[in-house]
């Protein structure tokens, strides 16, 4: 299936989906990649290279909007369907967390 397809889906990956996460409240790209790894504690690093490609794709897919720019940075936010699209992807998530935990539970059974 091409990228594209896949945003236009509302499938997320894990860096896509942290970023619309991220972006509930308008951010630039520097400070958002400080967001990602706070909101993550850590866990989760997201370099430039893979944060403005899926900037981009997020913005093809109408999920981001570019709010502002300035001063050389570029200040993006959440659309309406890419608020949707994160909520369906936060319930499709916690889904196949309760199905892999109902697997765990059965297999030590």
């Amino acid at each position: 299936m091409p990228k594209q397809d896949y945003y236009d889906k509302g499938q997320l990956t894990d860096v896509a989906y942290l970023v619309l996460a991220s972006l509930i409240t308008p951010c630039h790209g520097y400070k958002l990649m400080s967001k990602i790894e706070e909101m993550t504690c850590g866990d989760v690093h997201i370099g430039p290279a893979s944060l403005y490609t899926t900037l981009k794709k997020l913005s093809e897919a109408s999920f981001i909007s570019l709010l502002k720019e300035g001063e050389g940075k570029k200040v993006y936010h959440i659309t309406d369907e890419g608020l949707l699209a994160l909520k369906i992807e936060i319930n499709k998530r916690e889904r196949y967390a309760g199905y892999g935990k109902r697997a765990l539970d059965e297999g030590q059974g």
